[in-house]
């Protein structure tokens, strides 16, 4: 199979415009310098359309419709990373050939030893959807969310949702270009990337959100978001877009947050394939929850550090707070967000937190072949999980030969770590691909993935977490959603290193009010030229019964 490098024709476009004169002007891709008073102007405003409304039933209308199609090739979705390629990939060689980092900070941590016994009597999760059905897309970007009855799994193209309630089964399935369809004469998107899903616990909506891209690849592009008008993921939904083409740059990775007032959403930008900046706009929830009417114009903030992650605010803190984490740094630099859903919002300028120095992890090798998986660079992939004064987020590093899942407990108020470690499977075992979300007792929840050549372990879903009783810094590895698959994954014959992730999520069930039940999605390997996908619920059990331990429900397929 031939990997399709999906952006070559938009770059190819761009130098032309360049030639032409049609280039944005160098000016306008300079940082926007902060105001004295440590706040940063916004000078951009989005454009974004009323909203149109759609049913499920209107979309699984158009997707009957559609005439029979064969499943597209391989294609696989480039990482456009914050630096040179050339640089991200010297980074990558280096990581693979050297020794250990410099020698961690004292309030580094590390535990592979389970807390407790994982009770695992009854393991239980189920098949999420494939590669095959979603498109045949590389990587999956697996994301997802839990509500009241429905877990809902969006991946590069495709939605699916399941029912809580076993047997799990899936009642719903789209490819986002029928979910997402926007009535517009000048752009008809093909496929639709770096996907999020989020569910608000407090007004019982669901938020998805995608980028779409013309095939063959143009110089167009546009975001789209949808807000749901009830808890029901099949019901009807508000959707917006965003024309992201007119800033001239390319809109990639973007996340999705949330706070008491406003959705926020944050993307890195590029020209050609250089890096400019990260931005961020948030939207009032109480125009794009009642879909408005009329066009919105929120402000975005430009000159921000990349990747910028927004988090999942639990409470209601009037300040929500965005974190990013440079390639190879000591320190994490911090952004407060205040009066969110005004007219502009105020963001201050980047503070910075100092972090046990990180860089670039090395890729995962895998049993049986030369063929690696791509560990990715050490940004936050995920909004993380904002409660009081305390911030909670998780990377990959390098921790001498191997990569490492490390997760922080910021402080928001005084800029520093209150407590941070790495994690994973075992000493010799590569930990990548991590999502973290935490409760308003500051119980953790995690899930990544993992491979471990030394005991014969291809990539499998694993998952863990603390109760805020345990050791401070300590995340144990207690076991797999689903074991190493038989298989390694070679999808892309034409490159050692496969793409993998980008991403995974773990998501509070609104359900359990103690905040002590989590539901995850990640990848799998289902043979060695497709992805599939898992889910499964983790629970801890109730405070006073000892030390913690981790229960898998038995979902059955």
């Amino acid at each position: 199979m031939k990997s399709t490098r999906i952006f070559s024709s938009i770059l190819a476009s761009l130098f032309i415009l360049m030639i032409l004169g049609g280039a944005v002007p160098v000016a306008e891709t300079q940082p926007v310098a902060p105001s004295s008073d440590g706040v940063i102007k916004a000078t951009l405003q989005v454009s974004i359309p009323p909203a149109q409304v759609r049913t499920w039933e209107q979309m699984r209308a158009a997707a009957l419709k559609a005439p029979a199609a064969p499943v597209p090739s391989f294609q696989s979705i480039p990482f456009l990373p914050t630096m040179d390629d050339a640089a991200y990939k010297a980074h990558k060689d280096k990581a693979a050939q050297d020794g250990a980092l410099e020698a961690p900070t004292t309030f580094e941590n590390r535990s592979a030893a389970p807390l407790a016994q994982t009770l695992s009597t009854e393991i239980i999760n189920f098949d999420g959807v494939d590669s095959v059905v979603a498109g045949n897309f590389t990587p999956p970007d697996t994301h997802g969310a839990v509500g009241l009855n429905h877990f809902v799994e969006i991946t590069n193209s495709h939605l699916d949702v399941y029912e809580k309630a076993a047997p799990n089964t899936r009642i719903g399935s789209l490819p986002l270009i029928y979910f997402f369809r926007y009535p517009t004469s000048d752009f008809t998107p093909t496929y639709f990337y770096d996907p999020r899903v989020i569910y608000d616990q407090n007004e019982n909506r669901w938020i998805m959100s995608a980028l779409a891209r013309l095939d063959p690849p143009t110089l167009e592009q546009r975001f789209f978001f949808a807000v749901s008008q009830t808890a029901d993921p099949l019901g009807a939904y508000y959707i917006y877009q965003v024309v992201t083409d007119i800033f001239g740059r390319v809109w990639d990775f973007p996340q999705l947050g949330l706070d008491r007032d406003a959705v926020i959403f944050t993307a890195n930008f590029f020209y050609l394939t250089t890096f400019i900046d990260a931005r961020m706009f948030a939207v009032a929830k109480s125009l794009i929850y009642n879909g408005s009417p009329q066009t919105l114009t929120p402000y975005m903030f430009t000159g921000l550090v990349g990747t910028l992650s927004p988090p999942l605010v639990l409470d209601e803190n009037p300040n929500t707070y965005l974190v990013a984490a440079q390639t190879n740094d000591n320190k994490v630099t911090i952004y407060t967000l205040a009066n969110s859903a005004g007219d502009p919002p105020t963001l201050s300028t980047g503070a910075t937190i100092p972090v046990a120095a990180y860089t670039i992890p090395a890729n995962a090798p895998q049993p049986g072949t030369i063929n690696t998986l791509d560990t990715s660079d050490c940004r936050f992939v995920n909004a993380g999980t904002q409660i009081g004064n305390s911030l909670f987020q998780v990377h990959t590093i390098k921790s001498g030969d191997f990569a490492k899942c490390r997760f922080y407990e910021f402080d928001t108020v005084n800029k520093q770590v209150i407590q941070t470690g790495t994690f994973g499977r075992s000493d010799t075992s590569f930990d990548f691909n991590a999502a973290i979300a935490a409760n308003r007792r500051k119980d953790v929840f995690v899930t990544w993935s993992s491979t471990d050549v030394a005991n014969n372990v291809n990539a499998e879903v694993r998952y863990s977490g603390r109760l805020h009783t345990d050791p401070v810094g300590v995340i144990a590895s207690p076991g797999s959603l689903l074991s190493g698959s038989n298989t390694f994954y070679s999808a892309n014959i034409n490159n050692l290193a496969q793409r993998w992730g980008d991403y995974s999520a773990v998501s509070l069930d609104p359900s359990d009010s103690r905040g002590l039940t989590a539901w995850i999605v990640n990848e799998r390997i289902l043979t060695n030229a497709t992805w599939g996908s898992r889910i499964g619920r983790i629970s801890w059990p109730p405070y006073g019964n000892g030390l913690p331990a981790i229960y898998l429900l038995l979902l059955l397929d």
